[in-house]
């Protein structure tokens, strides 16, 4: 048989990176006017819409009256949408912003036409070995991607299978030569251009088995060439090839049915295309932004907005549909990896805002709704409340409650000025105290900006406690009253040497600001040293310069100890560090600054883990801080959170001599790292390394790297540019960073989750919809994650999601506290699995019963 040739006409569309997205959409509006124009003059002319649904949403915000004219070329198969919402970096993203990501993509889409259900992904910078689970959990069979070979390049031919950990399969469509092989520029010589793809179109024939070759006529946001039908023609006589114009569907469909080779595993190599895995740590506030949101969404906002429904509360699904719209704007590749121009990181700090700002108050209605509060969720006028305090996790929980003195309304009409003031405002002049269930609350001023204070220059303030036993995803009820002044801490200096010892964890304070920590049985010395190198790579890329041992000029350490069983170790450490590279850039510079380092170590009254909170105040540049916890080799290999699974990684980078790209020795991680009995708990920190040593190993995670420029030419670990060579002072991360690490003795999942399920608190009312002590939901065995606890995208029932990490099947049994009629397995697009095993529903529909396989997702969906 003879080769067929499938010319597909697109641009690949980064909605902002070199340009802010109101100039890129300036250019989007006029490429979709082309397309519509051109669909109507030429019937054979097709076009990708880039494999994602937003552009239809940045269109018509702009050219509404075309509507029915984009819906109709969608309709008719001339114009490919979707699957995405927004096209994604694959590695930096959590598992369940991927489904979100393809949930709305089909619902905005479906709004237009019929969605795409090729996996197109063109650009992302890796992928994770769980895709092809993901993309067939939406019926998609078919993944085309460019980057993200290793050495099993060699020895695949252009499609082949691609396995997931849990046995999922898509075929796998290599881009050997980039989603811009058959790329044109308008006017250019067609002629020179037909010569140039007929050659190219030849070499992909020869390395594919499946008689199809796929020219993509397109590039990184080009004006779509006109000339495809004498495009086409021209190639066809240079190749002999039957070339026609249309989409990936036609391309899939000309794949000639054969056996094919498996692959197992990530696609996180740069054999053939550069990975760029520097932007695992440019513009580490991003990344703990969007972990931030996601966390927000994932742990509070859609469980408890599920659980109110099911109870009978009020529907939330704009509100989360929004919220998660805002925050999938910002994980597009160029955003959420911290590679774009200044002024479009700039612009994402709203999204952000605006999507946690709505996460979070949409959890907290859910939460009060469920708690018995009316609409008007007034909070009691008195000095004291009621408190409910939630638990976001499947199992019991003992952890930090911070609740805010913050009341609505604040202020109400009174003849007495004083009584218009609730007392919680006026607590701050009067200065009470507080105590939860008889016991000493301590009372710490608010982090939060903008809190309602009657004096200018004071602060909100929170009150804080630990809530013991709370039930799975429960509530215990605790009495907040006022005592006639606040129990202060008691306060004393740490000197080097000296343990502080509580609470079944002892802390000992190093020379160099480091720590000494004994937890949970284990014994953990040198905890928190500090790393710091030169980097003249770009936002793509760390280049390393050779640098010194970190000079720590001051150590400063204060111990704070609350009667409610509250424990915090102030460490300050003043760094001296270069202040940017010499002219050469191969030296740092001998002007030398102080960078200060605040790790502030919290512990409570019956919660097995040490807190980190870290404060980084850094005005060097041109650099790569780093925090390290040494650990003993242990017996097994360390391993790392990833998507939808876990990793084993080991120390060094791969061999990577025949790459284009050399391998890092870092590696992306989805929210921890566990070695040598330490598991270091990082969300949004998404770089890590394992560091060998003579006396064991270390773990790295990274706090900041510092570059200047968006791509530059002159590296040593990338061949030539990744972009524009835009300066971009932004990426120097002068502003303060502060993120949390979490650090336990031994592995324990359900644990590291509890670090992003932490226990609320909002004010008890007079009908609660389940009763005090009761558990709406609660799983077994403990090796088993709860993955996600949404409503249903159609607005029927709700969707429990289960991730089974170990290498053996687990049968699960979920405990509710409210019956359910009907309980069945489904995809991850929520649409019935007649594949999947039966699901057993017991005891009046409050039990289920479920076999979850090994490394595998179980999605059901219960009305």
């Amino acid at each position: 048989m003879g080769v067929k040739a499938v010319l597909v006409s697109h641009s690949h569309w980064d909605r902002e990176w070199y340009r802010e997205f109101q100039q890129f959409r300036a250019h989007l509006v006029d490429l979709v006017d082309f397309v519509l124009d051109r669909c109507a003059a030429d019937p054979g002319y097709c076009f990708l819409l880039d494999g994602q649904s937003i552009v239809l949403e940045d269109y018509l915000e702009i050219r509404p009256e075309r509507e029915a004219e984009l819906a109709a070329v969608v309709q008719g198969g001339r114009v490919s949408i979707g699957p995405w919402y927004v096209q994604p970096d694959s590695l930096l993203p959590s598992g369940e912003a991927h489904v979100r990501n393809l949930l709305l993509g089909r619902s905005v889409g479906e709004r237009i036409g019929p969605v795409s259900r090729m996996g197109y992904t063109p650009d992302s910078f890796g992928h994770p070995a769980h895709f092809p689970a993901l993309f067939s959990g939406f019926g998609i069979s078919h993944f085309i991607y460019w980057r993200g070979h290793g050495d099993e390049y060699d020895d695949l031919p252009a499609e082949y299978v691609w396995r997931a950990p849990d046995g999922s399969e898509v075929l796998a469509c290599n881009l050997a030569k980039g989603y811009f092989n058959a790329g044109t520029s308008p006017g250019c010589d067609l002629e020179g251009a037909a010569d140039r793809i007929a050659q190219l179109a030849k070499e992909l024939a020869a390395r594919g088995e499946s008689g199809a070759v796929l020219l993509l006529n397109g590039i990184d946001h080009a004006f779509p060439e006109a000339r495809t039908a004498e495009l086409a023609e021209a190639v066809a006589s240079r190749t002999g090839f039957a070339v026609e114009r249309g989409l990936l569907d036609d391309f899939v469909a000309a794949l000639q049915e054969r056996e094919r080779p498996v692959f197992e595993g990530e696609l996180v190599g740069g054999r053939i295309a550069p990975l760029l895995p520097g932007v695992w740590s440019t513009r580490t506030w991003i990344k703990l932004d969007n972990r931030h949101c996601e966390a927000e969404l994932e742990r509070h906002a859609e469980p408890w907005v599920a659980l109110s429904e099911a109870l009978g509360g009020r529907p939330e699904h704009a509100a989360l549909d929004q919220a998660w719209k805002l925050l999938l704007q910002n994980q597009a590749h160029d955003s959420i990896c911290g590679c774009s121009r200044d002024a479009v990181h700039e612009q994402m700090r709203f999204r952000f805002d605006q999507s946690y700002g709505l996460a979070r108050e949409t959890g907290r209605r859910a939460l009060e709704d469920l708690a018995g509060h009316g609409l008007d969720r007034t909070h009691p006028w008195e000095d004291g409340a009621e408190l409910a305090v939630w638990n976001p996790n499947p199992s019991l929980q003992t952890g930090v409650v911070r609740f805010s003195l913050d009341p609505h309304p604040y202020s109400v009409p009174a003849l007495n000025p004083v009584d218009a003031i609730h007392p919680w405002i006026l607590q701050d002049l009067a200065g009470w105290g507080f105590s939860v269930d008889g016991e000493p609350a301590r009372l710490v001023p608010s982090a939060e900006n903008g809190r309602v204070t009657l004096i200018p220059g004071r602060v909100g303030w929170d009150v804080e406690f630990v809530a013991a036993d709370v039930p799975a995803f429960g509530w215990k009820r605790v009495r907040l009253e006022r005592s006639a002044k606040p129990i202060p801490d008691t306060t004393q200096e740490v000197a080097v040497g000296e343990a502080i010892e509580a609470e079944g964890v002892r802390v000992q304070l190093l020379e160099d600001g480091c720590f000494d920590l004994e937890i949970g049985g284990a014994r953990f010395p040198g905890l928190g040293e500090l790393e710091d190198v030169g980097d003249r790579g770009d936002t793509y890329d760390f280049d390393e310069v050779a640098s010194g041992p970190v000079r720590v000029q001051s150590v400063r350490a204060l111990h704070r100890a609350h009667a409610a069983g509250l424990h915090q170790v102030e460490i300050e450490r003043d760094l001296q560090l270069p202040a940017r590279l010499e002219a050469d850039r191969e030296t740092r510079s001998a002007e030398m600054v102080t960078t200060r380092m605040q790790m502030t170590l919290r512990w409570a009254r019956g919660v097995p883990r040490l807190d980190l909170e870290i404060r980084v105040e850094d005005p060097a540049e041109d650099h790569r801080l780093r925090v390290l916890f040494p650990v003993a080799t242990g017996e097994a290999p360390a391993r790392a959170a990833t998507t939808f699974g876990i990793a084993e990684r080991t120390p060094g980078a791969r061999d990577s001599s025949r790459w284009i790209h050399p391998a890092p020795a870092t590696f992306d991680h989805q929210g921890w790292i566990e070695a040598g009995g330490l598991t270091v708990v990082a969300p949004g920190l998404c770089e890590g390394e394992i560091i060998a040593r003579e006396t064991g190993q270390a773990i790295a995670v990274t706090l900041l790297r510092c570059v200047g420029h968006l791509s530059r030419h002159d590296l040593r670990t990338r061949r030539g540019p990744a972009g524009p060579g835009t300066e971009t002072p932004g990426a120097q991360c002068s502003e303060p960073l502060e993120a949390r690490i979490s650090l336990f003795a031994g592995f324990d999942l359900a644990r590291a989750a509890a670090v992003e399920g932490e226990l609320r608190a909002v004010p008890a009312g007079a009908a609660p919809r389940i009763a005090e002590g009761q558990s709406l939901l609660a799983l077994a065995p403990a090796g088993l994650v709860l993955s996600a606890l949404k409503p249903a995208q159609d607005g029927d029932g709700l969707v429990l999601r289960l991730q089974n990490p170990g290498d053996e099947a687990r049968e699960a049994r979920i405990e509710l506290g409210f019956p359910v009629r009907e309980a069945h397995a489904c995809r991850l697009d929520e649409q019935a699995d007649p594949d999947a095993g039966p699901v057993a529903l017991e005891s009046a529909g409050r039990v289920l019963r479920v076999s979850v396989p090994a490394r595998a997702l179980c999605s059901l969906r219960l009305c």
